[in-house]
């Protein structure tokens, strides 16, 4: 079986880190060839890394953000009342793991909606929620509505 067949194959079976990472393996010069043992397992972890990749980027798309925001390009100016530590502490992600929440509260109009966004997609990117843990941004106002609605059909 020649090269092609082989992209074919690994194309055909959906593993596509298997097939680009054997692709760049082929355009390195023969002499560069890792051994048998070595070449599997680098096809394995690329493979291995481009479904984790795959899951993120649904996931990031499943959240249907409003912004496409990060971190670093939160604006700390003194009228938005923003604490940079305090954000880059939530940016570890542990609160996650300790099953904590994050209320963010204020006037009306001071961009609540907006500042968790960064933080949301990092959540979203950070190792902690590979596991399949869910994380989500809930307004209040949209969530007491699908209480209200709930207890009315006595769903709970």
């Amino acid at each position: 079986m020649n090269t092609e067949q082989t992209l074919h194959q690994m194309r055909s079976l959906k593993l596509n880190g298997m097939a680009a990472a054997y692709q760049a393996l082929l355009n390195l010069p023969y002499d560069q060839h890792p051994p048998t043992e070595q070449l599997l397992a680098q096809l394995v972890d690329a493979e291995i890394l481009q479904r984790q990749h795959q899951r993120t980027v649904a996931s990031i798309r499943a959240a249907k953000f409003r912004y496409q925001a990060v971190i670093e390009e939160i604006q700390y100016l003194p009228e938005r009342n923003l604490d940079k530590n305090l954000m880059l502490r939530l940016t570890d992600t542990t609160f996650i793991k300790r099953a904590e929440n994050v209320f963010i509260t204020g006037a009306t109009g001071c961009g609540k909606t907006g500042r968790p966004e960064p933080l949301y997609c990092i959540c979203f990117r950070s190792t902690s929620l590979s596991d399949g843990t869910k994380s989500r941004v809930l307004l209040y106002d949209k969530t007491l509505a699908k209480v209200q609605y709930g207890k009315s059909r006595q769903l709970y």
